[in-house]
C-alpha cells in the first residue's frame, strides 16, 4: 500500500508544501490520514486535517470530535467547519457545500493540495451510476486522479486493501 501511495503522490507531484487532508471520519479517510502521516516527513509536507460537519446526522458532532482527536494525537493541525443543511439535504448539496468549504480552507492555509480518500471501489460505483443515468463519453471517464487542487492518491487502491490497513494498524 505504501508503494502505491508513493507512486500516486509522485504522479500528482505532491512533495514539499502544505496538504489539506479531507477527513470525513469514515474508515477510508482515516486510512488516508494515517498513510499521509507516515510519509509527510520524508516528503516535507505539512498536513492540515479538515473535517466538515454537514449538520445532517444527529451524531455528526461526535464524529467531528473523533476526527479532531485523531488529528491532535498525531500532532496535526485541525480545522473543523459546520453547516446546517438539515436531515433532508441531498448528497449533491452536501458535496457542493463541503467542496466549497475545503477550497476556502485550502486558500486560508496556503495549501497546494486537498487530498481526499476516493478509492478504486468509488471509481467503479461512479462509472456504474453514470452509465445507468445515461452519461456520455465524458461522464464515463470516471473520477480523475486530480482536478484543480483536489487529489485522490488512493484511487488505484481497493476498499478491501484499505480495510486491511485499518485493521493491521489497529485503527
Amino acid at each position: 500500500l505504501g508503494t502505491q501511495l508513493g507512486a500516486a503522490l509522485d504522479r500528482l507531484a505532491i512533495r514539499e508544501g502544505t496538504a489539506l487532508v479531507a477527513v470525513s471520519g469514515g474508515p477510508d479517510s482515516i486510512v488516508l490520514l494515517d498513510l499521509m502521516t507516515g510519509v509527510a516527513v520524508d516528503r516535507r509536507l505539512t498536513l492540515v486535517v479538515a473535517h466538515f460537519d454537514h449538520g445532517i446526522h444527529p451524531d455528526s458532532g461526535a464524529v467531528a470530535d473523533r476526527v479532531e482527536g485523531f488529528a491532535r494525537a498525531r500532532g496535526l493541525s485541525f480545522v473543523g467547519g459546520t453547516g446546517a443543511l438539515g436531515p433532508l439535504a441531498s448528497e449533491t448539496r452536501a458535496r457542493e457545500h463541503r467542496l466549497a468549504w475545503l477550497e476556502q480552507v485550502r486558500e486560508r492555509h496556503g495549501a497546494s493540495w486537498i487530498l481526499t480518500a476516493h478509492h478504486q471501489d468509488d471509481q467503479v460505483e461512479t462509472l456504474v451510476m453514470r452509465f445507468l443515468n445515461g452519461s456520455g463519453p465524458a461522464g464515463l471517464a470516471g473520477i480523475a486522479e486530480s482536478r484543480g487542487a483536489f487529489c485522490r492518491p488512493l484511487l488505484g487502491v481497493s476498499r478491501q486493501v484499505l480495510r486491511g490497513h485499518l485493521s493491521a494498524a489497529g485503527l
